[in-house]
């Protein structure tokens, strides 16, 4: 416990002095969240490496996370909540609160830069600071500057946009404009997002910035072994040091179940063993975190250390060590098969064979987990966390473990610092909601970034064994594919639980992994078997996306070996094997509409030859160590699930406005502004009339999880369908008002009036009068259930190319140009639509050259390998082919993580173009692409055409 004296420090922040008294060691970032309640810069990394902290020491960045406050005396500190005055120039009091933001802020705004919204007060504040130095910086001088911040949604390339035209601005002494919402329909603007004012403000609040009078303070004491056995847990010591409220053990849980749909089962605190480095093994609630640390300290746990398997392979073996003593290591095989592979086989001309891998990744969401926990009326528990699905990961597994009914507990989203799918781990939300039982007291939790890194969910570790065979003519006619994936300590399977109506299906069985082995190719023979293997690691999840985005590394790679081999380009090979309208899949499904992979791969054709002409010019430069290629790859994945059953709700509010209510979460990708622009479209009325209420189990009862592209196509739907029910309700009591016929109403711009004369208008608030006075419901709901045979509803498509060189000497590889293209039905918002493909982007750039989780290195996201600004290329072009899905809301399907399948295999795909070597493992790192320079035996690639392996 710290027992240092506290010192009187005055502190100017944001133009205002305070006289505070504080321990020596306190940090600048503790002082302004904890004393301040300036809660916009964040804690995201513990070592200054990510930027979240920044703040201005007089014209100069600092990282407020590792500056003791004290040292800020007598130099004048600004945070993002105090930023605009710096900028005098362009306020008007007199005008809209959008004249009240710093040019920053406006254009972070304007560009859409916001997304997720965790990073972006440092991003601003460390723009700020070099715009201050130098108000006309080129690109690449944003783009250094901006490298010592990370982020995880963005993708960078709209931060850096904004950044340039914030200088643009400044320069002119004169404010970015706030674009006006164009003319007619909202659907397919790019309006500016509903939520980003209070990102940009730092006004938006994550879980770790909230606070309640009397809350205690929540640790977790995690095993040090990867393997062991618990003998015992002695937390005496814990419990009697002054200020401790609770220490809880597996023996302190009222319930059992944890998480339904992974077997063995998962419990919040492990009864028998430890089974990763880093699994929580109690929880402790004290006044204060240095309370709650040294309790910590004082819990013993006496362990027998056991072996441990972490490698994928190894846990594999018959006599590997069991990671559950009962049940053995590997799982299944799970299968899929159509027409007769062998035949296929001897028919081909050429066949493949070839072993790919990728590592276990890191989810890397830039807000580290926390949760607050507290009680309220009617013996209610609230507790206030990102999850993705407040419903079952929320309510169902913190229901189970109090031993309660789920209506008992309401689950509610404060803003997310991303998803990507660690969302679903739900240790904080049930661990605060324990102690807050067991105390009467509000508890809180925040994870440090190396907890999150060692504890939270893993992407798989995935091997992929393929055997592809295809004929002169150009045909893929034989598949035979192995897939050996991790789970970590628990494996997902499918159940038939309800809650809430509801049905709950696994995200990622083996069964719907096996129907994208394939790709997005008409392959008539196809064999393919999946394995599960539990390893001594966090439990396994999907990362952006599910149901394999991993394996386009293996079919693309494929598809890019018999291209050379056969003599065709690689566009042409694709082209003449992709899935059309019409197709059936090798599980059976027939695809009805919506199959952009063709039109697509069109759109990219003409980059892709200009590329080529570029590529093939530069390789007449044989003395530079940098070797240009180019690559292309597709891909496809489903969009929801079958049997998922999706509400909302539309309603007339007294003053007139409308609100809609959704269970989807936003956690960057724009929902709240999405629904919006759909009500207002099918209502009539303008986006200042509407609210969008999302994310509150008790509020928006409507379970339906904010996973696998769903939100717009599906939750995005209902909102359609409630809207259309409230507007029948509206126009029939417009005509009752105003003695016409129903149908002659008309609603627009917020008003009711008759086509026919005398068109008197009605406002809204009117009619909600009326509906008061004659008992008229206000509240609208509608829902959907998608149903059918098939293991999936539709699907999404992605194609893209990258063109890029590879330092020989070095391993370095260096993005030049990006072209991705997306089919998401109609666009409803394209800026947040570029934004999801930047990210997307992003993530493939991750997976290809950079990202390698293991528990043993140091639990850094730099160690980690995320991408930076300078990882991104220079230029990037997004391409949109709209082919509206009838089912859609006003034509939409959906796309957000659709962009990140195409790139990772472009990039292993260019690298092999560039140099002759195939990388066969990911990530490609300066050291693998050495390895792999090394073992090649393939002719010069000036000798052989452009686009060919």
């Amino acid at each position: 416990m710290d027992c240092q004296a506290e010192e009187h420090v005055v502190l100017n922040v944001n133009g205002t002095l305070q006289e505070l008294q504080i321990k020596p060691s306190r940090t600048l970032l503790d002082v302004l969240r904890e004393d301040l309640n300036l809660t916009g810069a964040k804690l995201a990394c513990d070592n200054g490496e990510c930027g979240s902290c920044i703040v201005l020491l007089g014209r100069r960045p600092a990282k407020a996370c590792l500056l003791a406050a004290k040292r800020a005396q007598g130099k004048e500190v600004t945070t993002i909540e105090g930023l605009a005055r710096l900028s005098t120039a362009h306020v008007d009091s007199g005008e809209s609160a959008w004249a009240a933001y710093h040019p920053l802020q406006q254009a972070f705004l304007e560009k859409g830069a916001t997304q997720c919204g965790f990073c972006i007060p440092g991003m601003i504040m460390r723009a700020s600071a070099l715009l201050i130095k130098n108000n006309n910086p080129t690109r690449a001088e944003v783009v250094k500057s901006l490298s010592l911040n990370m982020c995880r949604c963005t993708g960078y390339m709209k931060i850096i946009d904004a950044v340039l035209d914030a200088a643009k601005h400044l320069r002119s002494n004169a404010p970015p404009e706030a674009q006006p919402f164009g003319e007619g329909p909202m659907v397919g603007q790019s309006i500016p997002r509903l939520d980003s004012p209070d990102t940009v403000t730092g006004a938006a609040k994550y879980a770790a910035d909230l606070r309640m009078d009397g809350m205690l303070h929540a640790k977790l004491l995690r095993s040090p072994h990867h393997h062991a056995r618990i003998r015992s847990v002695d937390t005496s010591e814990a419990k009697a040091l002054p200020g401790v409220e609770a220490v809880i053990t597996a023996d302190d849980v009222p319930g059992t179940l944890f998480l339904p749909n992974c077997q063995p089962q998962v419990y919040v605190f492990p009864k028998d063993k430890v089974r990763f480095l880093g699994e929580a093994v109690a929880a402790v609630a004290a006044d204060t975190v240095e309370t709650a640390d040294a309790a910590l300290a004082r819990i013993k746990v006496d362990y027998e250390i056991l072996p441990p398997v972490v490698d994928l392979m190894d846990a594999a073996r018959e006599d590997a060590s069991r990671v559950f003593d009962h049940t053995p290591n590997l799982w299944g095989p799970e299968e899929v098969a159509q027409g007769d592979v062998d035949a296929g086989f001897a028919a081909a001309d050429i066949v493949v064979e070839n072993t790919y891998s990728v590592p276990v990744r890191e989810h890397a969401a830039m807000e580290p987990e926390a949760a607050l926990a507290y009680e309220e009326g009617d013996d209610r528990i609230v507790i206030e966390t990102p999850l993705y699905h407040p419903f079952v990961q929320g309510q169902l597994s913190i229901a189970a473990n109090l031993d309660v009914s789920s209506e008992r507990v309401r689950i509610v989203c404060p803003a997310m610092g991303g998803n990507f799918g660690t969302r679903g781990d739900t240790l904080a939300a049930v661990v605060v909601a324990l102690l807050a039982r067991r105390t009467g007291r509000p508890v809180k939790i925040v994870f440090t970034r190396a907890e999150s890194l060692l504890g939270s969910c893993k992407a798989p570790a995935v091997i992929m064994k393929y055997k592809t065979g295809a004929t002169k003519d150009g045909r893929i006619i034989a598949l035979d594919a192995e897939i050996i994936h991790s789970t970590g300590s628990w494996a997902p399977f499918l159940i038939p639980t309800t809650t809430k109506g509801a049905e709950l299906c696994c995200y990622e069985t083996l069964g719907a992994l096996l129907s994208h082995a394939t790709g997005p190719y008409y392959v008539p023979n196809v064999r393919a078997r999946a394995y599960d293997v539990l390893t001594n690691g966090p439990r396994c999840v999907p990362l952006r996306g599910t149901n394999g985005n991993y394996l386009p590394l293996a079919y693309e790679s494929q598809i890019e070996l018999l291209a050379g081999q056969l003599g065709w380009d690689p566009l042409e090979l694709r082209l003449r094997n992709v899935l059309e309208v019409g197709s059936r899949t090798h599980v059976g499904q027939v695809l009805e509409e919506s199959v952009g992979i063709k039109a697509e791969l069109e759109a990219l054709r003409p980059f892709y030859e200009q590329a080529r002409e570029r590529v093939t010019t530069k390789r007449d430069d044989h003395q530079s160590p940098w070797k240009r290629g180019l690559g292309i790859a597709c891909g496809w994945r489903n969009i929801g699930y079958l049997n998922t059953m999706i509400g909302a709700a539309a309603e007339l509010l007294e003053d007139g406005r409308i609100r809609v209510l959704a269970g989807s979460v936003e956690q960057g990708q724009g929902p709240i502004t999405v629904f919006a622009q759909i009500a207002s479209d099918e209502l009539g009325v303008p986006l200042e009339s509407l609210e969008v209420a999302i994310g509150d189990t008790y509020t928006a009862p409507y379970p339906v999880p904010t996973f696998s592209s769903i939100t717009t196509v599906g939750t995005g739907k209902a909102v359609q369908l409630a809207c259309e029910r409230l507007k029948l309700a509206l126009r029939e009591a417009a005509a009752t008002i105003l003695g016409a016929a129903p149908e002659s109403i008309v609603i627009e711009n917020g008003t009711a009036r008759s086509k026919r004369p005398p068109c008197d208008k009605l406002m809204l608030s009117r009619l909600a009068t009326h509906f008061g006075k004659y008992d008229i419901p206000m509240k609208y709901e509608a829902s959907l259930k998608w149903q059918g045979e098939s293991p999936n509803i539709l699907y999404g498509y992605n194609a893209g190319l990258v063109e890029l060189e590879v330092n020989e000497a070095t391993g370095q590889v260096k993005l030049l140009d990006l072209v991705n293209v997306c089919d998401p039905g109609t666009v409803v918002h394209p800026e947040a639509l570029e934004g999801q493909v930047d990210g997307g982007v992003a993530f493939g750039i991750g997976c290809a050259l950079k990202e390698h989780f293991h528990p043993d290195n140091p639990p850094t996201l730099a160690a980690y390998g995320l991408p930076m600004s300078t990882d991104v290329p220079y230029r990037l072009t997004r391409l949109f082919v709209e082919q509206p899905y009838s089912k859609g809301p006003f034509g939409a399907k959906s796309a957000g993580e659709m962009p990140g399948i195409s790139p990772a295999p472009a990039i292993v795909n260019a690298i092999e173009d560039a140099t002759g070597a195939r990388i066969y493992d990911v990530p490609a790192t300066p050291e693998g692409v050495l390895a792999a320079l090394k073992a090649r035996c393939r002719p010069d690639p000036a000798d052989r055409p452009i686009g060919t392996a």
